[in-house]
């Protein structure tokens, strides 16, 4: 019996496993990525990972005997560990709506009088990972010795984005021409959180969308399973010629392939 046959239908289970279950992990994960820890360790088995792994034994069991449990069960540990790397890592809205609680904490630092110096201290202490590095990156320059412009140019060109751009220039405007800084802080914030509200709001419109990816792609492996199941000897006529087994395999890379496109259409980080 051809490998790809043994481990077709395991794998297929697998990916209507994560198919099922990424809408609702998608409307959760800002919520998971606050407080996020960053160790590797999985986490500890819970009830759907128990029937999940009970199914995909299951399933391996009627397709494959002894070694479909075996695939089935491998399969449903590489899908955990996708899972948990997946929820240890902090989507950019969350991090770009951390960085506005940042410098919304470094014009109330100034606000109360602090000098500029203290406040990005009060904000690097304040903030939460991993924009607490970023601030802190800034402060391990000034402790060093560094003038503050020099600092805030090495700060811009490590970190290269957008929101990152908007407080150096904020700071460095008023260190020349002076001005109101908390109230300026506060409109960068204002306009990070803005961004943030447009970005989730563009997420949110295209959930749907998503989610028919996610259908269109696992419908023909799904298919392919329940022939698999329902009529053997057809499918095992398709898999006994080198023409069949490439076309499958063609199929499965246009599959991937027209997803992965849609994804990359839609995802809005």
């Amino acid at each position: 019996m051809s490998p790809f046959v043994v481990a077709g239908p395991p794998l297929a289970a697998c990916c209507v496993a994560v198919g099922a279950r990424s809408a609702r992990e998608a409307s959760v994960a800002d919520r998971l990525a606050i407080g996020r820890s960053s160790t590797t360790r999985l986490p500890a088995l819970r009830r759907d990972d128990v029937l999940w792994f009970a199914a995909a034994a299951v399933l391996g069991w009627v397709v494959a005997r002894g070694v479909g449990v075996v695939l089935g069960i491998v399969c449903g540990v590489v899908v955990r560990a996708v899972r948990a790397r997946r929820a240890r890592t902090t989507s950019p809205i969350v991090i770009e709506e951390r960085f506005a609680d940042g410098v919304g904490a470094l014009a109330a630092a100034v606000r109360s009088g602090a000098s500029l110096t203290q406040a990005i201290r009060y904000a690097a202490s304040e903030a939460e990972p991993p924009v607490r590095e970023e601030f802190g990156q800034l402060v391990a320059d000034l402790d060093t010795g560094i003038a503050l412009d020099h600092a805030l140019r090495s700060w811009a060109s490590s970190h290269p984005t957008a929101q990152v751009e908007l407080v150096v220039g904020a700071l460095e405007l008023h260190r020349r021409s002076g001005g109101d800084l908390p109230v300026v802080l506060d409109q960068v914030s204002a306009t990070i959180r803005d961004r943030v509200s447009i970005a989730r709001e563009v997420r949110s419109l295209t959930a749907q969308a998503r989610l028919s990816a996610w259908i269109l792609g696992l419908l023909p492996v799904g298919f392919f399973a329940f022939l698999w199941l329902t009529s053997r000897r057809d499918i095992e006529g398709a898999l006994s010629t080198p023409i069949g087994i490439a076309c499958i395999l063609v199929g499965l890379l246009l599959e991937g392939g027209a997803f992965a496109w849609i994804r990359k259409l839609l995802v809005v980080e």
